[in-house]
């Protein structure tokens, strides 16, 4: 069936995180944003559940969200874990894994068996997607027809063009969309950052004149995103500088928790016994630890409970005991938080997101910033807030965290469904294409030289023609054409390969750092026009993902594709 925009009744926002998930909807008859805030297996309401999921050992049966970690307990107390696949924090390893396929990255479980990460993903999705289908059908007296339904699904800023496509992919197995080309037009990639900087500007739509700037920092699970839009007429946005971002997600202060303070403090087989033994009680009190951590004033000593069935582990390691109790005046029920202690735990986690924030202010230079907007799970953090005043309060006029900073990226990603309001970004890397360009003597190797005997010259291989560059503003309709020749009068094929690069001026597509991203052919039947063979190659650069057509200009043949990355896609052209 083909796509019909009109068709569309219903928008669903997904937010894939690191840490937590989850979506909202919208119907385009009256746009009321609608989040789902209940969960199974979740003790409160809250916009997003776990991103965990586990298998069973055949793979076939599979719980996710609170259900996965509560039953994985569950298994640890009967000693059946071990044989069972648990997966968390699992979005980063399109970013970070090193083992990669040609179908793309792996990851391993916790039972030592490998997954596609793009399989692990794509289930996680098809749960979110069957949870978002049911209450769509419960909300309405009719029936919403798939392709009655645009989806949006959230990427970090920092993502490569390759990874980007991998969450495609994951949609597209996740039963999401088909895999059509127009069924592709169904599901939009919005990159966080600019969902969260909507739904800033939703929230602050009367406080935002025409002009302002502002940036959106956007803190959560794996990783903090950073923009600068530009307020333009009618409450459209304009990307101002190129974004930045890092790994520097609240995960990475959990890990310094448990393997660098709490592993010192109680000793690691102490943890790892408990792990063992009291499974259910550990993820329990790493739930006390994500309160403590929310919560903490960073003026304040905080006593961090030990729970009972740890502190009957503890007991059979009387030195530990003793030596806790030492260092707090006789207590070794709790564990003392000091200010100092926190600021050490959150310190180089927190170091890394402002390095970011003070990239962000070096690229503005004299543009200037107005608002910083603190979004996502992890600037519910106290500490990180106050870190961020103290170091930019001076940059800005104002600091503002919304009232439901979680709830940003999800309710953002529907308003950009309902209307993608931003009319141009920055483009974070440059894109071309291979081409030969006459032989220049002194400049162009002569390893790159040939006789072309058609054209009656030299000329160069492996040349970079730039379509865009790193730092160029593109609007959300650019495109930019270029028109190609053959080199052969008898040439019947005219293959096309598409490079990206960090740097400005790439010259020939095999310099270090330049990397394929995909190619395509255009042929012709008839050679008798010789070298009077025009193809004109399109990119198409204001989405989230790039387009490309190369069309015969006689004839008016057209072919057409996105940007198929490799799996294997460089990594040199992750964003700094």
């Amino acid at each position: 069936m083909a796509f019909d925009d009109k068709s569309i009744r219903v928008v669903v926002g997904i937010d894939f995180g690191t840490s937590r998930s989850g979506y909202a909807y919208a119907f385009l008859d009256d746009k009321k944003i609608i989040p789902r805030m209940q969960w199974h297996g979740q003790g409160f309401p809250y916009v997003k559940t776990l991103t965990q999921i586990l298998y069973s050992p055949d793979r076939k049966q599979k719980w996710w969200g609170y259900e996965a970690r509560m039953e994985l307990a569950e298994k640890r107390k009967t000693q059946e874990a071990k044989s069972y696949h648990f997966f968390e924090r699992f979005k980063m390893t399109l970013r970070e894994s090193q083992d990669r396929t040609s179908e793309g990255p792996r990851i391993t479980s916790s039972a030592g068996e490998k997954f596609l990460a793009v399989d692990v993903i794509a289930d996680y999705l098809r749960f979110l997607k069957d949870f978002a289908w049911k209450d769509i059908q419960e909300a309405t007296s009719g029936h919403v027809k798939d392709n009655e339904i645009r989806w949006c699904l959230t990427v970090p800023a920092i993502w490569t063009d390759a990874d980007k496509q991998l969450m495609r992919r994951a949609a597209q197995k996740a039963g999401i969309i088909g895999t059509s080309e127009e069924e592709a037009e169904r599901l939009f990639l919005a990159l966080e950052p600019e969902a969260a900087a909507m739904y800033c500007q939703e929230k602050d739509q009367h406080q935002l004149p025409e002009g302002t700037h502002f940036m959106v920092v956007d803190s959560g699970g794996g990783t903090v995103d950073i923009t600068v839009h530009e307020v333009l007429a009618g409450k459209k946005l304009k990307e101002v500088v190129q974004g930045t971002g890092g790994a520097y997600g609240s995960t990475y202060v959990d890990r310094y928790f448990l393997e660098n303070f709490l592993a010192k403090k109680l000793t690691s087989e102490v943890l790892e016994r408990y792990h063992k033994e009291e499974p259910v009680d550990f993820l329990q009190m790493m739930e006390d630890w994500e309160t403590a951590k929310c919560n903490h004033d960073p003026s304040k000593e905080r006593h961090f409970p030990i729970r009972v069935k740890l502190y009957r582990v503890l007991k059979d390691c009387p030195e530990v005991l003793e030596q806790l109790a030492d260092e707090q005046d006789g207590e070794d029920e709790s564990i003392y938080l000091s200010p100092e202690t926190m600021q050490q735990i959150f310190k180089s986690t927190l170091n890394g997101l402002v390095q970011e924030v003070h990239k962000q202010f070096e690229k503005l230079g004299n543009k200037g910033c107005d608002i910083m907007y603190l979004v996502g799970g992890f600037s519910t953090s106290l500490l990180l807030q106050e870190r961020l005043r103290q170091e930019f309060g001076n940059k800005v006029k104002k600091i503002v965290i919304p009232s439901a900073p979680g709830a940003a990226i999800v309710e953002g990603a529907v308003a950009f469904g309902i209307d993608p309001s931003i009319r141009s970004r920055v483009s974070r890397l440059t894109y071309g294409a291979a081409c030969c360009e006459e032989f220049e003597s002194g400049r162009d190797p002569i390893g790159k030289k040939f006789w072309a005997e058609d054209k009656n010259k030299y000329y160069c291989h492996n040349r970079f023609t730039v379509f865009v560059e790193a730092g160029d503003e593109i609007g959300i309709d650019e495109k930019v054409t270029r028109t190609y020749v053959p080199i052969e009068k008898n040439q019947k094929e005219m293959p096309l390969e598409f490079y990206a690069a960090k740097k400005l001026h790439p010259r020939y597509i095999d310099e270090q750092g330049v990397t394929e991203t995909g190619k395509l052919t255009i042929t012709r039947s008839d050679t008798t026009s010789g070298l009077d063979w025009n193809v004109e190659v399109t990119m198409y650069f204001g989405g989230t993902e790039i387009q490309v057509t190369a069309k015969d200009v006689k004839t008016g043949k057209t072919e057409k594709t996105s940007l198929r990355f490799s799996s294997t896609y460089s990594r040199e052209l992750i964003e700094e």
